[in-house]
């Protein structure tokens, strides 16, 4: 088996299941898979910022305000200022886009539910580190 094929498989498999869910049942009115990936930046990072966006997906803090101002009035993302600091500005994607991307991970659950009716805890703790390996790794020779 190889490894590194798998994983890119699966990377592939994973991508293109999102893009046909969102052709397939017009995600939020045509949402592009860009805005979605902002919104899965957004979802991920506790208080997350226009500078932080900006900074961590390497494009102009102009552009990710234009982005972030088109989610905000699709209602998907909400922008609330920073109690520390007025000037600043958290982000925070809306309950409503949670709950129905929720359902869009239907596939990932099921595979999830047969892993552990198929490997015991620590198998599925060796797959998490392994995972977690990936995940350090990813993009730093970038």
């Amino acid at each position: 088996m190889d490894l590194f094929r798998s994983i890119n498989e699966l990377y592939y498999e994973l991508v293109l299941e999102n893009l046909r869910s969102m052709n397939k049942d017009k995600l939020y009115n045509n949402l592009t898979y860009n805005s979605l990936l902002y919104l899965e930046v957004i979802q991920h990072n506790e208080n997350c910022t226009p500078s932080f966006l900006a900074e961590t997906l390497h494009v102009a803090r102009s552009a990710v305000t234009i982005k972030v101002n088109e989610l905000i009035a699709k209602g998907l993302v909400i922008k609330t200022p920073s109690q520390e600091d007025k000037r600043v500005y958290h982000l925070k994607v809306s309950p409503h886009f949670t709950e129905e991307y929720t359902a869009y991970d239907k596939s990932l659950q099921s595979a999830i539910q047969e892993i552990e009716e198929n490997f015991d805890d620590k198998e599925i703790a060796g797959f998490i580190r392994m995972m977690e390996i990936i995940k350090k790794n990813y993009g730093r020779e970038l």
